[in-house]
């Protein structure tokens, strides 16, 4: 039982030494927290749209702002992803 244990940690800290893997987890995490945040603004800003103007009520309505929140998504956590694998490389 304990040489599968550590046949199983060896594989996984090979895999992990794979750039890919690191990118993979790394931009993952920080989708997740971006995601998060994100989509706790919007919530809060949403409940109060249809005091702005009618033109956000209907980009909420087509999807445009769920489009967008998917972009900035993409676009924060690569970035995030991006300065911490330079630091690690560095």
């Amino acid at each position: 039982m304990q040489y599968i244990v550590t046949i199983i940690l060896n594989l996984l800290g090979s895999i992990a030494k794979n750039p890919i893997i690191q990118k993979i987890a790394i931009f993952s995490f920080f989708f997740g927290v971006v995601s998060f945040t994100v989509n706790f603004f919007i919530s809060k800003a949403s409940t109060n749209l249809s005091d702005i103007s009618q033109i956000l009520v209907l980009a909420s309505y087509l999807g445009f702002l769920n489009a967008l929140k998917i972009v900035l998504n993409f676009l924060i956590a690569g970035f995030f992803a991006k300065q911490v694998l330079a630091f690690i490389r560095s």
